[in-house]
């Protein structure tokens, strides 16, 4: 038989193998105790057995050795090895059935049936030739207790006949026991491989989903989130709210709202779709997957706002390799002008009427000298050097840089960020965003102590920071709020309408979120940062390592 081929076993018993020696010694346990029940309920004696006191002794060792059999069996690591270990469980098996069978004197022949059930285990976690020796040892103390019998006259001519059926019943059982057991390998291996495979598919998916720049989200039939992506808290500006069995309303009351309506008509919404936390425009796609009870929703949210970005961006693009050469050219007769106005201003014979205007000179041709700056960051940006920074120190000495650059007094600016927040962004990029930020809070805000606020905290499940800057202005009109991220939009003389909106593409770049909430008073923006899992250290030196 082609099943018993000799192989190598493995080095420990599966989980499926140690209960079947669990349920093998509970068996012989059981065995144990109505064999020595029935020794000692019923009169032997009238049942013909030959040696009623030695057949009780028998039947109460054998319950004995069940016991100390199912303490082996239970034991990690076993005491033997797997073989040994059925090999010495048989033996004594074999050995009690065998005093059992002598002290009845040929009265107990069904007693061999017994071991059917171990040596189907045997068969079915060896698969080798010591599995057809088990069966072979148990035939051969059988017929030998047989020849015995026929030589003392217990048994009779018939008995060896009876005793070689039973043999090849237990040849029979350790090859149907074999088969079986292999057949049970290998499907226990294909089921382990196909879990394998079913989770590095899934694996595969989560990334894949992860990665998408659409918000993913999986909704059941009670409206109860399973399942989401990071872009989605994203797009939403709900950077680590949302989890795996918060409620659809809890999280967005806007979406909660579509996808209820979708389930009246199942029409996908045409327009789109505002949320609450900024002022961006989503197109909500909405599946059905699974059905029944377990069926669900598969929410797809696009940023409409970005499909315009990439748009403007392919425009601003041409615009900005024109503007570069232009912007280049007039900076040289506009260094030219500067220079010859400070060179007049040092000169003792112009007149105070005349400095007046050389002033005015000077401050103008500083203003075109930004707005060119300005116009040249409209190029592209995409050489990016992400960095770990601890945030209060780089934004405390930003802020430094800040009041005396643009002559703000330091008591209008209040900073609330704790020590041990660390981000992952573009050290120059970062001081340009907040740069912005702060001066166009300072533009707007009443200019009294603690006028702009700046506050960070760590995201609601620590994978995020959140950046949040505050003025106690008038605040953002609610019909322009859509604007104000848009390039050359401005609601001040004299603005060129481009820091907000490079603002934002340098936070896309970054893989971050700048968004303006719907906050009173004054204007209210918020960015939402990634966390590093690590804080930089410094070296004596002064060099910082992560």
């Amino acid at each position: 038989m082609g099943i018993l081929e000799p192989s190598p076993l493995p080095g420990a018993v599966s989980v499926s193998g140690r209960r079947n020696l669990l349920a093998v010694g509970l068996y012989r346990v059981a065995c144990g105790v109505i064999l020595f029940g029935v020794a000692l309920l019923l009169d032997l004696k009238q049942m013909r057995v030959a040696a009623p006191y030695s057949f009780v002794a028998a039947a109460a060792l054998y319950f004995a050795y069940g016991l100390v059999a199912l303490w082996w069996v239970r034991r990690d690591p076993f005491p033997l090895p797997l073989p040994a270990l059925l090999t010495a469980l048989l033996s004594g098996d074999i050995l009690f059935i065998a005093l059992m069978t002598v002290a009845s004197g040929g009265t107990a022949d069904p007693l061999p049936i017994l071991l059917f059930p171990q040596l189907a285990a045997s068969g079915w976690l060896l698969r080798t030739r010591t599995a057809l020796f088990h069966a072979a040892l148990a035939t051969v103390v059988l017929l030998g207790l047989d020849i015995w019998g026929l030589l003392v006259g217990h048994f009779t001519a018939a008995q060896p006949f009876q005793t070689g059926l039973i043999g090849f019943g237990y040849f029979a059982i350790i090859g149907v026991s074999a088969a079986l057991g292999t057949y049970a390998k290998a499907s226990e291996a294909l089921a382990a491989q196909r879990g394998i495979d079913v989770a590095n598919l899934e694996q595969v998916n989560r990334l894949i989903i992860q990665d998408m720049q659409d918000g993913v989200l999986v909704v059941d039939q009670n409206g109860t989130v399973r399942s989401y992506n990071t872009q989605i808290t994203r797009l939403l500006g709900r950077y680590g709210q949302v989890r795996s069995g918060i409620r659809l309303a809890e999280f967005s009351a806007a979406l909660d709202a579509c996808w209820q309506q979708w389930r009246k008509d199942g029409q996908e919404p045409s327009a789109p779709l505002k949320v609450e936390a900024g002022q961006r425009l989503f197109r909500a796609r909405l599946v059905q997957i699974g059905s029944g009870l377990g069926g669900g929703t598969l929410i797809y949210l696009e940023d409409l706002g970005r499909a315009q970005a990439e748009a403007q961006q392919m425009k601003l693009a041409a615009m900005g390799r024109l503007t570069a050469s232009i912007a280049h050219e007039v900076r040289n007769p506009l260094s030219a002008i500067n220079h010859a106005a400070q060179l007049l201003e040092e000169d003792g014979t112009v007149a105070a009427e005349s400095r007046r205007l050389l002033t005015m000179i000077r401050n103008n041709a500083k203003r075109i000298d930004h707005i060119v700056g300005e116009v040249l960051q409209l190029t592209p940006r995409n050489r990016q050097q992400p960095e770990v920074i601890v945030l209060a120190e780089a934004i405390a000495a930003l802020i430094e840089e800040i009041v005396h650059a643009e002559r703000i007094p330091p008591a209008c600016i209040a900073l609330e960020i704790p020590a041990d927040l660390s981000v992952v962004f573009d050290r120059g990029q970062l001081n340009q965003i907040v740069w912005n930020l702060v001066r166009n809070a300072w533009q707007h805000c009443r200019k009294t102590e603690r006028s702009i606020r700046i506050v960070a905290r760590p995201g609601y499940m620590g994978d995020a920071v959140i950046f949040e800057l505050s003025d106690d202005g008038p605040g953002v009109p609610a019909d322009v709020r859509g604007q104000v991220f848009e390039p050359f939009f401005t609601t001040r003389a004299g603005g060129t309408g481009l820091g907000l909106y490079v603002a934002r593409e340098l936070a896309d770049a970054n893989r971050a979120a700048l968004d303006l909430l719907p906050k009173e008073p004054g204007a209210h923006f918020r960015i939402t940062l990634r966390r590093s899992a690590t804080h930089p250290v410094v070296h004596p030196g002064g060099t910082e390592a992560t």
